[in-house]
């Protein structure tokens, strides 16, 4: 039994320091995914007169996302960018429906586009709903 346990806990020991970098990647993608679904948020709840700021600001959060996990294709990228175009017009605009639908396409949009992806972009993706979470059911 002692013998076991000699070489149980060095396999033990590093199995886990192997596998502490990938979960420690795959948090701070999840954490930066959220920081870009505030940031959405953020765009949604704008005045008229500072959407460009917060669209600006959310733009730079989603290429911080692309440079460090390189979540999206650039055609997926496209998308999302016309999409979060379409709501901040619509937050100028004023129109509370299509505000919503804008943030249930983007939704829809990134649910399609996670299923091809790592799992630590999976994890951005879960980070995005997770900051989109509160100001759409909140």
């Amino acid at each position: 039994m002692t013998a076991i346990r000699r070489f149980a806990l060095p396999i033990v020991v590093v199995a886990a320091l192997a596998l502490t970098p990938a979960c420690a990647k795959k948090y701070q993608a999840e954490k930066d995914g959220k920081d870009v679904g505030e940031a959405a948020c953020d765009v949604r709840d704008a005045e008229p007169g500072s959407v460009d700021d917060a669209l600006k600001d959310l733009k730079g959060e989603l290429d911080d996302i692309d440079e460090n996990y390189a979540v999206f294709t650039a055609e997926d990228r496209a998308d999302i960018d016309e999409q979060f175009s379409d709501l901040a017009e619509h937050v100028k605009d004023g129109n509370e429906a299509l505000i919503n639908q804008d943030i249930a396409v983007i939704q829809r949009s990134l649910d399609n586009i996670k299923d091809d992806m790592s799992d630590t972009a999976r994890a951005t993706v879960d980070g995005f709903f997770e900051g989109l979470d509160d100001c759409v059911n909140g």
